[in-house]
C-alpha cells in the first residue's frame, strides 16, 4: 500500500470516531509516523504497531483502557480481603 493510500485508510478510523477530514488525516500521518519509529526502535512490525497504537485511539476515544492497562489501574482483591 502506498503512503498516500495509507493515510486515507487509517484516517477512515478518525472520522468514524467523529474527527473531520483534515484532522483525520492529520491524526493519520502522525499515528503511521509514530508506529515507524517504533516499529524501528524494537526491530518489529509497522502494521503490528500501527495495530497497537489504533486500537489504544478507539479505546481511547470510547474513554475505555486497554484490558491489561485497566488491571494495572484497579488490581483484583484477593477473595479473602
Amino acid at each position: 500500500m502506498n503512503e498516500t493510500n495509507e493515510v486515507i485508510e487509517v484516517a477512515r478510523v478518525f472520522k468514524n470516531l467523529g474527527a473531520d477530514e483534515a484532522k483525520a488525516q492529520v491524526m493519520a500521518s502522525q499515528i503511521i509516523k509514530r508506529a515507524e519509529r517504533i516499529a524501528k526502535e524494537k526491530e518489529s512490525s509497522k502494521v503490528d504497531e500501527l495495530r497497537k497504537l489504533l486500537e489504544i485511539a478507539v479505546l481511547g476515544a470510547q474513554g475505555l483502557l486497554k484490558p491489561s492497562d485497566q488491571a494495572l489501574l484497579h488490581p483484583k482483591k484477593p477473595p479473602n480481603a
